[in-house]
Formats: structure tokens, sequence, C-alpha cells
């Protein structure tokens, strides 16, 4: 189960993430931009209208970092996404790669706004996210 371990990290994270979300769409052509250069796997999961998915991708975003104390709404949200990402073709590696692309995106995006211990934070909150998830859609 996802736990909140550091309530500064939280926010840390809300903090950057409304520097982020203040340009919506240009952090999430970013995002993209560098998620198919570090994992090329995943741009053929990509085929519709990419400011569509651009939109849904911030308001996933929003949603997580709006919840991060909240883990009883955050939690089952997090994995009914992960289940239906299964039937898009995403595998369970490609979580590294959202997670890499991720804070990349931050660090371009929000240059020394976004510190050592902001992309700190961010990892400590993506990461057993992220692993969480992977269980509820691959585990047998």
């Amino acid at each position: 189960m996802v736990e909140v371990k550091d309530p500064d990290n939280n926010a840390r994270v809300r903090a950057t993430w409304a520097l982020a979300v203040a340009d919506k769409d240009r952090t999430a052509r970013v995002f993209y931009s560098n998620l198919f250069r570090l994992d090329g796997t995943t741009k053929p999961l990509f085929q519709g209208d990419m400011e569509l998915q651009g939109r849904k991708l911030m308001q996933t975003l929003s949603f997580i970092v709006d919840h991060l104390e909240d883990m009883d709404v955050l939690v089952p949200a997090a994995r009914d996404l992960a289940i239906n990402h299964v039937g898009y073709g995403v595998t369970a590696d490609q979580y590294g790669s959202v997670g890499t692309a991720l804070i990349e995106t931050l660090r371009q995006l929000l240059g020394s706004s976004f510190s050592r211990e902001d992309e700190r934070a961010w990892a400590a909150t993506y990461g057993p996210l992220a692993d969480d998830m992977n269980r509820a859609a691959y585990s047998t």
C-alpha cells in the first residue's frame, strides 16, 4: 500500500507542480517528447490526438497531486488507471520510463526552481505509486 512518508515531499511536489501546470500544453508536449526519446516502445501507444492526450495527462497528474494525502481516493483511482492501461498495451517496464520522463520534464521546464530536493520528492512520490499500480495491473 502506498503511504505518505514525508509531508515535506507533498509540499515540494505541490509547489513544483503549480509551476509546471501553469503552462499545461507546454508541459504535456515536453513530457511526451521526453518519453518518446527515452523509450521508443511508448510511441506506438499514442496514435490519437496528442493535444487531447496531453490534457488527459495533465488532469491525471493534477488529480494525483491534489490527493497526495487522501490515499483512500488516490490509490483505488491509480490502480484502476493502471488496469485500464494494460488494455492500451502499456507494459510494466514503461512505468520507469514515465517516471524518468516526468522528472526530466520538470527539470527542463522549471530550471533552478526545481531543486535536487524537489527531484527526490517527486521520485519518492512517483516510485511507490507506480510500484503499486504495477502490482495492481500485472500481478496474477
